[in-house]
């Protein structure tokens, strides 16, 4: 669908950083580039408002939003949670093969070589087949908003340091086995743990060093 490819587009554009917060968008270049007409556009447009990526404003334009604050630590909090929420009903559904594909992710997470880059997308492999086994479709996609934004307002190279990401493995490494025990509430409480650590980076340049240990711990 031609909204569907705007809002792809502009997205990908914002989340790669090739627009700077409070970068003034052109719609009629838009429309020009995607070979659109504006409405499409103006449709992805607000959907991206909505998801925290766009500021509209009337009569005047419409900017890539600059992440406030506040807005940025509730919304970590709320994936942290989702995703907790989704590692305890994935317990009950991840399969033989699943467990397969999730250690042989892992056991090239821990390469030391890998680049950060690298090291994210492994990472996003081993908690969607989490996430996708919790057959939860509707929290799954207001997760994948979440991330979205977790990519937006973070930097791979910030948030595995060298030593966050053997923190991070270990992290993963014990998420795996409790998965693997089926002890549901064990593999909720360390997945809420974890990605409240991961949120706090994330969220460490939005909000005051003790403001965040408050909020995060």
């Amino acid at each position: 669908m031609k909204i569907d490819k705007a809002y792809r587009y502009i997205k990908r554009q914002i989340i790669e950083g090739k627009w700077e917060p409070e970068k003034a968008i052109n719609v009629n270049e838009l429309a020009e580039i995607l070979n659109i007409s504006r409405t499409p556009i103006h449709k992805a447009l607000s959907k991206l408002e909505q998801e925290g990526f766009l500021t509209i404003i009337p009569q005047v334009g419409v900017f890539v939003k600059k992440p406030d604050p506040n807005e940025v630590i509730e919304r970590l909090l709320v994936c942290a949670n989702l995703d907790a929420l989704m590692t305890e009903q994935a317990a009950f559904h991840l399969t033989e093969e699943d467990f397969r594909y999730m250690e042989t992710t892992l056991l090239k997470m821990d390469h030391p070589g890998l680049s950060a880059d690298e090291y994210s997308n492994l990472n996003i492999d081993f908690h969607r087949t989490i996430y996708v086994a919790s057959k939860l479709t509707y929290t799954f996609d207001l997760a994948n908003q979440l991330w979205d934004y977790l990519n937006f307002v973070a930097n791979p190279e910030d948030l595995f340091t060298d030593e966050r990401r053997k923190h991070s493995q270990t992290e993963h490494w014990i998420i795996f086995y409790s998965l693997k025990e089926k002890d549901s509430k064990m593999a909720k409480r360390l997945m809420e743990k974890h990605m409240r650590r991961v949120s706090q980076v994330a969220g460490e340049k939005y909000q005051d060093a003790e403001i965040n240990k408050r909020v995060f711990n």
